[in-house]
């Protein structure tokens, strides 16, 4: 006969492992902690002037360095895309010549221009729907990015509704979820908050309008740094090579699948696409794999590609609404990378 004494000695043993378990991830999942607030500025004021893009149809006056419905469910993003390997392009059915699409807005005033636009590819089981931005600037500092809260830190999260609410922006998508991460290099608005890197490929866009993405091995992060970074998103992969469909990602396994996406897209300096890719909706959208993201990518005339965060995370927002449908209304994340209104309106 087995003693109550042992018993309960056991029972004692499992209620405070259960409760040090609990407190482990109540504290590194579930509560907001800032992070270190002592950011490094990478970028100057004087810098900042000296960069210019056209408009379509304006006169090219480019100057540039030459180097190298509301509010989603409360939940808690996954990991980003670390751990990751090489993984080799599918064949893509996806026939790109049937697409239809619809433009939903445009907008233009002084120093910004852009539509959006919804696009439909095949039908039942296998339809894909996604929504683009093509947006024009004039400077790349009305390409910007946003932290949950405001605050650069861990278990910090709002919907993209409200993060563009709260930043006034016209156009927002959803970011790289870095806090979902300890790791992995944080550059927003010209501001370095963290300087590791780990597996995953980093998107650096330059105060030049450029963008280029790296492999952690290529990320000489001193020499970079100096090069005017204004914003580096660590989670990938990268989609294309020059205007080419990739024929390896480096991503995982489960990240690869049909999935709903967002990405960035760069089509010149000055010049972006935000695409935001349905998905986990049969009949409407079934989502896309990497290798159907990159081949809609680019199909939009983009040179470069990077995934972003994407299942519940993918969202874009135009003036305070949802462009797109997030499955199961969306969930709360970390950052957005968004443009702010405008006052003049063409």
């Amino acid at each position: 006969m087995i003693n109550n004494k042992f018993i309960k000695v056991i029972l004692f043993d499992f209620i405070i492992a259960l409760l040090c378990f609990g407190a482990f991830i109540l504290y590194f999942y579930i509560m907001p902690q800032k992070g270190d607030q002592n950011a490094t500025v990478l970028i100057n004021e004087a810098a900042t002037l000296s960069q210019a893009f056209a408009l379509p149809d304006s006169k090219d006056n480019t100057k540039s360095r030459s180097f190298g419905r509301k509010r989603g469910n409360k939940e808690n993003p996954g990991n980003g895309n670390t751990n990751t390997k090489s993984i080799v392009s599918e064949n893509s059915s996806l026939d790109l010549s049937d697409k239809i699409n619809t433009t939903l807005e445009s907008y233009k005033s002084d120093t910004i221009q852009l539509n959006i636009t919804k696009n439909e590819l095949g039908e039942g089981n296998d339809k894909i729907t996604y929504y683009t931005a093509d947006i024009y600037v004039t400077s790349i500092k009305q390409l910007q990015t946003a932290f949950a809260n405001g605050t650069f830190g861990k278990n910090l999260r709002e919907t993209t509704v409200q993060m563009a609410e709260d930043n006034d922006a016209l156009l927002a998508i959803s970011g790289d979820s870095y806090g979902n991460n300890e790791t992995g290099i944080v550059v927003r608005n010209g501001i370095l908050y963290r300087s590791d890197t780990n597996d995953a490929e980093i998107c650096v866009l330059f105060l030049d309008g450029t963008m280029k993405i790296y492999t952690p091995e290529e990320f000489d992060q001193e020499q970079i740094l100096e090069c005017d970074v204004w914003q580096a998103w660590n989670f990938g992969p990268s989609l294309l090579d020059n205007g080419s469909v990739k024929t390896v990602f480096q991503t995982t396994s489960y990240l690869n699948g049909s999935n709903p996406r967002c990405a960035i897209g760069y089509a010149g300096p000055g010049h972006y696409k935000f695409v935001l890719v349905d998905g986990r909706n049969t009949g409407y959208s079934k989502g896309a794999t990497m290798s159907e993201l990159a081949e809609i990518m680019a199909n939009e005339d983009c040179l470069l590609a990077y995934n972003l965060d994407g299942g519940k995370s993918s969202s874009m927002v135009y003036q305070g609404n949802y462009v797109n449908q997030p499955v199961d209304g969306g969930r709360t994340i970390s950052d957005i990378i968004y443009f702010k209104k405008e006052e003049s309106k063409q």
